[in-house]
């Protein structure tokens, strides 16, 4: 319990994560491309035009908060734990960012197409009152994509980001007395197979 409030402490987690020099870097060549995006060939369009400042201005927000709050080794938005790894939803971002989810939503939909991010929803089954099975919809798993640091320059930066949390994230497990890849798969995934390896129990014929 208290690594969890460890991880999603707002203020907390910002002011110590967005300090890594990764995302101080980031932000940097974020301020630097908005001071004139149309110079840009990242941020124009195939027909020539640039984004609206106002939009670009609330995506780089967005970008800031995601490299920052990103697991350098697996470049998953979130933060590992003792149970496991936090992935922050929608609504973290937002609240991260300073802007409203609809709109962080609009924000991740640019950085989609440009190939910067990428949202997977993992779905599992449950059976419902009715006892029939039914889609259930877990924390989408956000990952800022190598494509991103390659178009910005980035490269290098960030794999001296990786190496370096190789080593914070072996010694992180340790202390917690797991193995590296247990903190780091989602806990919602480590939650659904905890329950479908004690239903199967449930459900398996006694021992003779």
């Amino acid at each position: 319990m208290k690594a969890n409030n460890r991880v999603t402490h707002p203020k907390r987690t910002k002011k110590k994560r967005d300090k890594r020099p990764l995302a101080a870097l980031n932000r940097a060549y974020l301020k630097n491309l908005l001071k004139c995006p149309s110079k840009s060939a990242l941020l124009t369009s195939a027909g020539g035009r640039t984004t609206q400042a106002r939009f670009l201005k609330d995506i780089f927000v967005v970008m800031d908060v995601l490299v920052s709050q990103m697991c350098s080794r697996t470049r998953k938005i979130g933060a590992s734990a003792k149970n496991g790894f936090f992935l922050f939803t929608w609504a973290r971002i937002a609240e991260l960012s300073g802007l409203p989810e609809w709109r962080v939503k609009q924000c991740y939909k640019y950085l989609s197409e440009k190939g910067w991010v990428t949202s997977k929803q993992p779905w599992t089954l449950r059976v419902g009152k009715d006892g029939k099975a039914k889609k259930h919809a877990l924390t989408s798993i956000k990952r800022v994509t190598l494509k991103y640091f390659e178009d910005m320059g980035l490269t290098p930066a960030y794999e001296a980001a990786r190496i370096a949390g190789e080593k914070t994230i072996k010694a992180r497990a340790k202390a917690f007395g797991k193995a590296v890849k247990y903190i780091l798969t989602p806990i919602t995934l480590l939650n659904e197979r905890r329950k479908a390896k004690a239903d199967a129990l449930a459900t398996s014929p006694p021992p003779i």
